[in-house]
């Protein structure tokens, strides 16, 4: 009996918004899959509401009820209908209360002549009637209204769902298409520089690098360049997933932080693969080690911005 009444006072202060995030989550989960712990919950609501609407509640209980159901619609229709409930009632014992007062004296004469039990279900048995249809409308209808409730967030969740799962899949897409690319451009650039390394000529080498590697000051690792005997020095591809500026700038400073190459005023190019920029690094700016290549935007007023470092091992052979 103890644990009823304890479950009893739970639920009535998840309705009265007493419960913490964690308990409330609980409680819901639990009558989602319980029938009779839902209809347990529907009973407690309703008694509540009825002491609401007879003014039975304490004036802390009142103010939580009205906090909780006057600002939510459905809750503010389930809550007049409470106290349009409790006037019926009210109205109708006041009716059979005035009309029991009024009753000739001969119908109460024999209406006494009747067994006392009699009497008392001939009594009461219009008004039991009466709420009872009103109670029995009352519930169909507040079912109803749960019921289309629920049914409306289920389909939102689903919704929901799909939209992430199609966001999945795009994002899927767009990154298997950025590898591709970047596969390709990988192989065709090591493939030139293997045709240089062979002929010894002094073509240029290529290396192509991305700003993400800039962003993430080298999280990728450190990018090595290979300067083959002969070639006159380095040509750099930076692409530019997102081309925010006019012009961009790269420096390169080497490992005891002097400066060995600046290059100002790159403008940004385009082809399939998007926007990138070149830069020549000529063999005698590349010396044996690492070296830091930052790179900065300029903006249209000739501010600089710096987007960020990345690493190269020059290996000079």
């Amino acid at each position: 009996m103890k644990q009823t009444q304890d479950s009893d006072d739970l639920i009535e202060r998840y309705l009265l918004g007493e419960l913490s995030v964690a308990e409330r989550t609980a409680l819901e989960n639990e009558y989602l899959v319980d029938k009779a712990k839902y209809d347990q919950v529907c009973r407690i609501e309703d008694d509540l509401l009825y002491r609401y609407a007879r003014g039975a509640l304490s004036p802390s209980d009142r103010e939580r009820v009205e906090r909780q159901y006057l600002t939510n619609p459905w809750r503010r229709r389930h809550l007049e209908f409470a106290k349009a409930l409790a006037q019926v009632i009210d109205g109708e014992l006041a009716t059979r209360s005035a009309a029991k007062r009024t009753t000739d004296v001969s119908w109460m004469t024999r209406l006494d002549a009747l067994p006392h039990s009699l009497r008392g279900v001939l009594r009461l048995a219009p008004a039991v009637a009466a709420i009872l249809v009103v109670f029995a409308g009352s519930w169909l209808a507040i079912e109803t209204s749960r019921l289309r409730v629920r049914l409306r967030e289920a389909r939102h969740e689903v919704e929901a769902q799909q939209q992430r799962a199609q966001a999945q899949a795009r994002q899927i897409t767009e990154l298997d298409t950025q590898y591709k690319r970047l596969t390709e451009e990988h192989e065709s650039l090591l493939a030139q520089l293997q045709a240089a390394q062979k002929t010894g000529s002094s073509h240029l080498v290529f290396l192509t690098l991305s700003v993400e590697e800039f962003r993430s000051s080298g999280a990728r690792g450190t990018r090595t360049l290979v300067i083959p005997r002969g070639a006159a020095g380095a040509r750099l591809r930076l692409n530019l997933p997102e081309n925010a500026f006019p012009s961009y700038r790269v420096t390169l400073t080497t490992e005891d932080g002097s400066g060995a190459f600046r290059e100002n005023g790159l403008k940004p190019r385009a082809d399939k693969a998007g926007d990138f920029v070149i830069v020549n690094l000529p063999a005698s700016k590349l010396t044996n080690g690492e070296s830091v290549l930052s790179l900065s935007g300029i903006s249209p007023t000739g501010e600089a911005e710096p987007l960020g470092k990345s690493i190269l091992k020059v290996i000079r052979q």
